[in-house]
């Protein structure tokens, strides 16, 4: 029972860091080292470090957040990553996960791709994300980026460390602050006009009775997405 509550980390060394960056291919890095590797099995590496001595990443992790995030979103089948392994590095405050990761191109790659396959979607996305709202999650990171279109054209969620599950259907003014955070990528969704937004509303509203009391407030938030950028 507690395993469910909190798994258990394993040590990866400097070694083992070094050998996966030799053995696959490194996705993404900073000053500080590779943070995102491909292992030779298609599974992936990600690495958190702690960027502050006092922080609460040191006493909760964002590995393990996003560790335990995949596997609540799986327990509500909403497609996700599937999480292989939870590590501690050497050098305190350091951890990582190993993950399967989620087939499919995210929105910000097809809006700058592939932008007429999305607009047969559209309603298809706002379900989803009613659904999400309907099922208590606040995806703090949500933005195209995070947001993957499978082969089988569902939608699912990626990078998913930084999200809150509640045991409750979200009220209003959480799903308008969730619609809201699209706003901070202003230049990359206004290339979805108009038409695009109220296919996603109506799609929202179609799901549940919150989605349609919320729905109309939520467009209010993000019609201006698709207006001039400033």
């Amino acid at each position: 029972m507690l395993n469910l509550l909190y798994t258990p980390s394993q040590l990866l060394t400097d070694n083992d860091v070094q050998q996966a960056c030799r053995e696959g291919v490194v996705i993404e890095q900073d000053p500080r080292g590779p943070k995102v590797i491909q292992l030779p099995n298609g599974e992936f590496l990600k690495i958190f470090r702690a960027r502050r001595l006092l922080s609460g990443a040191r006493l909760y992790s964002h590995a393990r957040r996003f560790y335990r995030n995949a596997q609540r979103l799986q327990r509500l089948q909403i497609p996700t990553v599937t999480m292989k392994s939870l590590y501690h590095l050497s050098q305190a405050g350091h951890t990582a996960v190993v993950y399967q990761p989620l087939a499919g191109q995210t929105l910000r790659q097809l809006i700058a791709t592939d932008l007429p396959r999305l607009y047969p979607l559209a309603s298809k996305l706002g379900r989803f994300l009613a659904t999400l709202h309907d099922k208590g999650v606040h995806f703090h990171s949500l933005h195209s980026g995070n947001v993957l279109l499978m082969p089988n054209d569902e939608f699912g969620l990626i990078d998913v460390s930084d999200m809150t599950i509640y045991p409750w259907s979200l009220m209003c003014a959480t799903r308008i602050r969730s619609f809201a955070r699209l706003g901070k990528y202003h230049a990359e969704m206004a290339a979805l006009d108009a038409t695009f937004w109220q296919a996603v509303m109506h799609g929202y509203q179609q799901v549940s009775a919150k989605a349609q009391r919320c729905g109309p407030r939520i467009f209010s938030t993000i019609d201006y997405l698709h207006g001039p950028s400033a």
